[in-house]
Parts: C-alpha cells; structure tokens; sequence
C-alpha cells in the first residue's frame, strides 16, 4: 500500500493527515538516491531540498524508521536523531517499508530482512515494527 493510499486510510478514521503533502513529499523522500544509494541518501537529500525543511526532513527521516543519534554516530552520520516526528513522515517511513528494490514486500518481510541484516534484537527492527503497528492502528481506530 503506497504513502497515500494509507494517509487517506487515516484520514477516514478521523485523523488529521496533510495528503497533499505525502503526495509530493513521498515523490522526493529517495532524491538523494540520485547522489548515492547508501544510507547517506536520506542526508543528500535532506541538503537537495534545503529550502523545502518539511521535506528536507522526510528525506531525512525515513530509512527504516528512523536512526537515533547512537546509531547515527555509528553509521558515520552526522549525531542527531533521524527518527520520523509528523504523522506524516512517519506515513512516509512506513510506506517505503513496504517495498523492497521495485516490489511490494509484507511488513513481516522487512522485519525479517532487517532483522537478517541488523539482528533480531537490534532496537531498529523494533522501531519498524513499533511504527507499522502505530500505523496500522491508526487505519484501524476510528
């Protein structure tokens, strides 16, 4: 399920959701992936759209659901948090956890891939079942 089909899911329960927004910001979120395909495309893509600060921070933002500062510094990023704030970053984050390379993957699958890649314990892969539920849930309340 894409970015806005989920915020209007949201929306339709109740919640306040800039779909406008999500329609374009989910267009730029990989931007930097024309600089680099590492874990630096969400920074490069963050100083592409500098005069855009909404959407710099989606940019910055989404990668799984978000670095904290900990995992920044270990990754060689710059020490902040990246962990997505707005419900509509965090639409973003958990949309583009539901694909992998150009196919549409079950949440069930990222987890296993990152769990996989970071290991089962690693607080990232809680944090990306943390915010498919939150998200999930938020279609479900009314």
């Amino acid at each position: 399920m894409n970015s806005v089909n989920i915020a209007k899911r949201i929306s339709a329960h109740g919640h306040a959701v800039d779909i406008r927004f999500i329609e374009t910001a989910s267009l730029l979120h990989d931007i930097g992936r024309c600089r680099t395909h590492g874990i630096t495309h969400g920074i490069v893509g963050a100083a592409i759209l500098k005069d855009y600060p909404a959407y710099a921070l989606v940019c910055e933002r989404h990668i799984g659901a978000g670095i904290d500062s900990k995992e920044a510094k270990s990754l060689g990023l710059p020490e902040k948090d990246y962990i997505p704030v707005s419900l509509e970053e965090k639409i973003i984050a958990h949309a583009d956890n539901l694909v992998s390379g150009d196919r549409i993957v079950s949440i069930e699958d990222t987890l296993k891939h990152a769990s996989e890649k970071l290991g089962k314990d690693h607080p990232g892969v809680k944090r990306i079942k943390d915010l498919a539920d939150y998200i999930e849930g938020l279609m479900k309340d009314g």
